[in-house]
């Protein structure tokens, strides 16, 4: 990852969101997504290859690959639910950000039975 991009983007988006709570508050919130929006897409950049590489090690594994996509899910779900909650709180909602959190675990909960499942069943065909 890059993190002095990250680094850099997080400062210049937080002084602009300062600047601009006390000149235009109802702008702030803008400025915070648009940071938000160009650290993930820093981070996605970088995430990539690495997926990548772990897809490849998959495949060469002969794991069910079903496995590997469900739970790559299961983290893009906690992840994009914590940067919707972040949101939120910024806004100054906790209790929406409450409800995106309660949301995204119970989306977690469910994707991750079938999951389980797929794990259970490679477990016992090792046995």
């Amino acid at each position: 990852m890059e993190l002095v991009k990250v680094l850099g983007v997080g400062v210049v988006g937080l002084i602009v969101a300062s600047l601009l709570k006390k000149d235009k508050p109802e702008l702030m919130l803008l400025a915070i997504i648009a940071t938000g929006a160009m650290i993930l897409v820093i981070i996605l950049s970088s995430l990539s290859s690495a997926i990548t590489a772990f897809a490849d090690l998959v495949a060469r594994s002969g794991l069910n690959d079903t496995l590997f996509g469900g739970m790559l899910k299961l983290v893009g779900v906690g992840y994009l639910t914590e940067y919707a909650a972040s949101l939120a709180t910024d806004a100054g909602s906790t209790s929406i950000a409450s409800k995106i959190q309660l949301a995204g675990k119970v989306s977690i909960f469910l994707m991750g039975v079938p999951v389980l499942t797929t794990l259970v069943d490679l477990l016992g065909q090792l046995v």
